[in-house]
């Protein structure tokens, strides 16, 4: 057992008072009697009545110096260890992310369960530990340093909630790491449900993970058609992807703009994912919304959003010898008009396009305006190729312009390393070789494709579209917000005008936040939440609306596995009894209200 205070001992000193009082407090009584003989009788009685004869007949005084012994311990916060130390100095942290949402039983999520269990442990600890508690997802955070008020740290941890961010307690590990640097004594406790390298920290890891059965919107899209009337329509596609053991069958709610357009029932194999598609859907809104009509133990990643863009006609110049190709991926995109040459006299002569792709050739002097994309490139003063590579595989990393289409990998019987730029990032990779990047430069955004697509099968296969797709809408980019897709933690600097007011953007909660205009200073950060933003701007009188999503993090928090228990580390229903010891000091007080109305009783008795 375990003694906080030793300062109440001090009050032992009432004891003798109280026994001093009860000695001084015997009255003389009147004993009536007829002769002396009796008289002698009654002294040698009163004689044997010693002081301390006297005590143990006064029950009062014993319950009172009972209490004030009770009282004493009590304030002394006795503690019994059931296992492990007492420390002074204790650190928790928490892992917010997304997974962290996921039902741990029928009652409660992982989250709510790590509260609950971080609670009990606070009530374990001694009146004089001081704790810190720390949260944990993509970053990590502090909620409070060296609390000593069990009851506040308790409610403020109770307020505490799961995020849409993706990661882990992982990046706690060195904010912990610092500061038990300095102390002689810790005791550090992470809760999560992911796997958790320590190194040389020693710490107790809760490991939170259960098994659970999710279904997950991994992500939405849509295009538009014109039909021989000239009417338009609206094509949308979507993919499910199971992470249970059994197929499952499952509506799929379509709305737009809140609306319910249309539902469909989809199958979905075991452990597999599945596409979807609603066709000529009549939509002219703004905002599209797929939602799972299957409850399951992660509801965070059940919808997706697709932001529908309003027509805005760009223009495209393909400089090409011969490349059915690309001709044929970028004229499926209706928004943009594509125009065909196979003259490099003709670039920049004439018109200007917002959209420049030279497949095969680079001009002498560039347009003055307009983005471009290189496929294939020779080695000159805009491309630097520092290699031929043949027969090689080639691997699509993941990056803006690679959505949906990042860790897909092809062959190809020839290929281009390339120099990448300092304002490049790479997105095209056959090992150390930089095969495709893309970046700004000069006022212009800037892509390059190292390889024929005639000397690889990318061409036919599915994600070619999607990659060209991408690289359009990168270099297309216009209006205050570079993209309509993001996900959360991702950071948005926004291309406001200069002219006009600050930037105000709305999150699906309701916050708004103020920005700037400056680009260099309006960065967005706050997008821990999954769902539709908006960004508004007041330009000349005039206000400016545009609407963006932000993605749950489905590939880094839905489809969790389970990670083998490390030394130091316990899971499931083994770590329910993690305790610091059991506190005696609600017990003592409740005997010593118990010996407080015994005492009550008999002085009413008495009298």
């Amino acid at each position: 057992m375990e003694i906080t205070n030793w300062w109440p001992l001090a009050f032992l000193l009432l004891i003798p008072v109280i026994i001093l009082l009860y000695m001084l407090k015997q009255k003389a009584k009147e004993y009536p009697f007829s002769s002396s003989i009796l008289w002698k009788e009654i002294y040698h009685s009163v004689e044997a009545t010693k002081p301390w004869e006297k005590l143990k007949k006064n029950i009062l005084m014993i319950l009172q110096i009972l209490t004030v012994c009770l009282l004493i311990v009590a304030l002394m916060a006795p503690y019994l260890k059931t296992g492990g130390k007492m420390y002074n100095n204790v650190i928790l942290v928490l892992d917010t992310s997304a997974s962290m949402g996921i039902r741990y039983n029928e009652k409660r999520t992982r989250m709510e369960e790590a509260v609950e269990r971080a609670c009990n442990y606070i009530d374990s600890l001694s009146e004089t530990a001081q704790i810190t508690v720390l949260t944990s997802n993509q970053e990590a955070g502090i909620l409070k340093t060296n609390a000593e008020d069990k009851q506040a740290l308790k409610k403020q941890l109770k307020q505490l909630a799961v995020t849409d961010l993706s990661g882990d307690a992982m990046p706690a590990v060195s904010v912990v790491t610092s500061m038990v640097s300095q102390l002689d004594k810790y005791e550090a406790v992470f809760f999560t449900d992911a796997p958790l390298e320590l190194g040389n920290l020693d710490a107790t890891v809760v490991n939170l993970y259960t098994d659970y059965k999710n279904l997950s919107m991994d992500y939405l899209s849509y295009g538009s058609q014109q039909d021989e009337n000239g009417g338009r329509s609206t094509t949308v596609i979507g993919k499910i992807t199971n992470d249970t053991d059994e197929s499952v069958t499952t509506d799929v709610n379509l709305y737009g703009d809140n609306t319910l357009l249309k539902v469909q029932s989809v199958t979905i194999p075991a452990k597999s994912s599945q596409n979807f598609f609603f066709e000529q859907i009549d939509f002219q809104g703004d905002i599209l919304m797929a939602e799972l009509n299957n409850q399951d133990d992660l509801s965070a990643d059940n919808r997706a959003y697709a932001v529908v863009s309003a027509e805005s006609r760009k223009t495209a110049l393909l400089v090409t010898e011969d490349n059915m190709f690309l001709e044929k991926a970028i004229s499926n995109m209706d928004w943009v008009d594509l125009y065909k040459t196979s003259q490099l006299s003709a670039v920049g002569k004439t018109e200007s396009y917002d959209f420049y792709i030279f497949d095969g050739v680079i001009p002498e002097e560039l347009p003055e305006q307009g983005n471009i994309l290189y496929v294939n490139p020779p080695d000159g003063t805009q491309v630097t190729v520092k290699e031929k590579l043949s027969n090689v595989s080639l691997a699509f990393t993941d990056t803006e312009v690679t959505q949906y289409v990042a860790g897909f990998s092809f062959g190809a019987t020839a290929a281009e390393s390339l120099e990448r730029p300092l304002w490049a990032d790479s997105f095209l990779t056959s090992g150390d070789h930089c095969v495709g990047y893309y970046g700004e430069a000069g006022g212009r955004r800037i892509a390059v494709l190292g390889f024929d697509l005639h000397d690889s099968d990318l061409a036919l296969q599915a994600e070619f579209p999607i990659l060209i797709s991408n690289l359009t809408e990168y270099m297309m980019v216009s209006g205050m917000v570079p993209q309509n897709d993001y996900e959360t933690g991702d950071k948005i600097v926004f291309n406001g005008n200069l002219n006009g007011s600050d930037l105000t953007v709305t999150s699906p909660a309701g916050a708004v936040v103020t920005l700037p205009t400056a680009v260099t200073t309006n960065a967005y950060t706050d997008t821990a939440q999954a769902g539709v933003y908006s960004v508004a701007q007041t330009v000349n009188g005039e206000e400016r609306q545009e609407q963006f999503v932000v993605r749950f993090p489905v590939e880094a928090e839905s489809h969790l596995e389970e990670a083998a228990v490390e030394v130091g580390e316990t899971a499931g229903e083994d770590n329910k009894n993690l305790t610091g010891g059991r506190e005696l000091r609600n017990w003592i007080i409740l005997i010593l209200l118990l010996a407080l109305g015994v005492e009550w009783f008999i002085y009413i008795r008495q009298h």
